[in-house]
């Protein structure tokens, strides 16, 4: 049956089968990643909700702190912050019951939880607030009113409704993480079953295609090697209507015609050997010397063709001959006279190339010597260059060190303004601390009658004698401070006057330096002027020694040219010398050869 089915349409009907099968499984995985996904969002959800539950807790305890603070302190802030602690309450309550909406219980817990809290907020919170706030009650009422062991029982009921509240949650939670348990088993199962299920139906589907492509793909290489080892009449045994079979058909018909090809080319081969025997017996004869034959061979195909081509080649070859034979004997009397001619022009070419070989010695010792004063010159030249550009970067940087000094001059001028600005404000700083001075020694004076007169005053002006003790203390203090300040002021002032005398001296070897520098920068300048005119004369000297050169160079080229024209004509001669006796050789090789060939019947 696999026969009559195109190998296209079973390579699909594989493919489809193993697609199917893997949509099947991507399809088994997206329900159970789906189920994976939503289970995880539920956790998210739960995870959110007990921390919700949890801040809920936090914020009933803390409102329960800060209520209690304010009952045992009375204060205005505890009480500001106590009555701000129910809306925060209030609105963390409202998180964990939005997020619950879809749970019927946990809706009748938080219902449950609210009406406790509107309970507790209006029988107890609100009016121990009213209550402390009248501020007429002492410790022992503070310590054994019944409304705070209210509040600590009302608490404890509300956080167990909030407990049971989070176990819900915890429970839910399990519940789906069992759930999440199976369906990740589930999962796994699927795609161990899917993937083996898969190979083995890919390898089932390769089973059979390779089968039926190999049986058939072994009866074609079978066929073929019975014909190529000389079975002419073997044929493929054709099965099915598929695309092999198709090709068995064309191969079955391509070894037909290749067969009666090969009959006709045996007919045509037994007729070309007996053409091609006729044409070798002309031609061996022809190679043996004998011109003189013909083939019988005539035809319009390639043989006849080559036929007469070979014939009308043979009797060209005859007259050929006979014109070789004749222009033998004056090649052979014509090279016979140009040898000779040859040998006396290659004796008068050698002594022409020894006389200009020594001539090319003696100018090429002339340039060599002229050369070596140019080249002697050009490094004087350079040497002269070189000292010009030493002495203008040496005057350069003496102009740059002159500028430096000059800056450096400038610079201990301002020196010398600030420290005289400086000893000038030291002075009015010895103002201000003589001004400072006498204010201490009045205020002394002061203290002192301070003293005296709390001294009158007896016990009443006992306060008043210590603040003058301490006033006297600050003035003696400050005395002994503007000693120091002034004592300093000296010793910086005696330290400003020795530098302004060194600056000054500073500044006077700084001048001195400038002035020298510039006398060494003159000195240079003529210098450079001097060695500036040397290139010049030099120059001079250099081009007369270049035209020399030149022209010793032109000799001494003009020399090596005439040298070799006179080799290549000595060279030549002795070429044209071997080539005549190479003709000669050639004239009586070719004579000696043609003599051999018969071109008359």
């Amino acid at each position: 049956m696999l026969n009559n089915i195109r190998i296209q349409n079973k390579l699909f009907a594989g493919f489809a089968a193993i697609i199917a099968l893997v949509v099947l499984l991507l399809w088994l995985t997206y329900a159970a990643l789906q189920s994976l996904v939503d289970a995880n969002r539920w956790d998210r959800h739960t995870a959110e909700v007990l921390l919700s539950v949890t801040a809920l807790d936090n914020n009933l305890l803390e409102t329960r702190a800060k209520l209690r603070t304010y009952w045992y302190s009375g204060t205005a802030t505890d009480a500001e912050t106590a009555r701000q602690a129910l809306p925060s309450l209030a609105a963390a309550l409202r998180v964990p019951q939005q997020l619950t909406q879809d749970n019927v219980s946990q809706q009748q817990r938080f219902a449950r939880l609210i009406a406790e809290l509107d309970s507790w907020r209006q029988n107890t919170f609100e009016p121990l607030l009213r209550l402390r706030a009248t501020g007429n009650l002492s410790a022992v009422q503070l310590a054994n009113e019944p409304l705070i062991d209210n509040l600590t029982s009302q608490v404890a009921a509300m956080r167990q409704e909030i407990q049971a509240i989070a176990d819900e949650e915890r429970r839910l939670s399990a519940q789906r993480a069992g759930h999440t348990e199976e369906v990740r088993n589930q999962l796994t199962w699927t795609l161990v079953a899917g993937g083996a299920l898969c190979v083995l139906l890919a390898a089932l589907i390769a089973w059979l295609l390779s089968r039926h492509l190999l049986r058939s793909i072994r009866r074609l290489t079978a066929t073929v090697a019975r014909i190529s080892a000389g079975e002419s009449g073997a044929r493929v045994d054709v099965q099915g209507r598929d695309e092999l079979a198709q090709v068995g058909l064309a191969f079955n018909q391509m070894a037909q015609q290749i067969q009666d090809d090969h009959a006709r080319e045996q007919v045509l081969m037994q007729r070309l050997r007996a053409d091609v025997d006729d044409l070798l017996s002309v031609v061996n004869r022809a190679a043996a010397g004998d011109l003189t034959g013909r083939t019988a061979v005539s035809g319009d195909d390639a043989i006849g063709q080559l036929a007469r081509g070979l014939g009308k080649m043979i009797e060209d070859l005859r007259g050929m001959i006979a014109k070789v034979q004749r222009a033998g004997i004056q090649v052979t009397s014509s090279t016979t006279e140009i040898a000779a001619s040859s040998r006396q022009q290659e004796a008068t070419s050698i002594e022409q190339a020894q006389t200009s070989v020594e001539v090319l010695s003696t100018t090429r010792e002339i340039a060599a010597n002229a050369n070596a004063l140019v080249r002697t010159m050009e490094e004087a030249v350079q040497v002269a260059d070189e000292t010009t550009q030493g002495a203008v970067q040496a005057r350069s940087n003496l102009a740059s060190m002159d500028s430096t000094m000059q800056r450096m001059v400038a610079a201990t001028d301002s020196i010398n303004a600030k420290l005289a600005a400086l000893s000038e404000k030291s002075s009015h700083i010895n103002k201000v601390l003589t001004t400072i001075t006498k204010v201490a020694d009045q205020t002394n004076l002061l203290s002192l009658n301070a003293a005296i007169e709390a001294e009158k005053a007896g016990e009443a002006g006992r306060g008043f004698s210590v603040v003058a003790t301490e006033i006297r203390r600050l003035s003696d203090q400050t005395t002994a401070a503007t000693d120091d300040i002034e004592q300093m002021l000296k010793d910086m002032n005696s330290a400003v006057s020795a530098s302004v005398m060194g600056m000054d001296k500073f500044s006077e070897e700084i001048r001195r330096s400038v002035q020298e520098v510039a006398s060494v920068s003159d000195q240079l300048a003529g210098v450079i002027e001097d060695v500036q005119k040397l290139p010049a004369r030099f120059d001079i000297v250099l081009e007369g020694m270049q035209s020399q050169a030149v022209g010793a160079g032109q000799i001494a080229e003009t020399i090596t040219q005439l040298n070799d024209s006179t080799q290549q004509t000595t060279e030549a001669l002795k070429a044209t010398s071997e080539a005549v006796q190479y003709l000669q050789q050639a004239a009586q090789d070719l004579q000696s050869s043609v003599a051999t060939f018969s071109v008359t019947r």
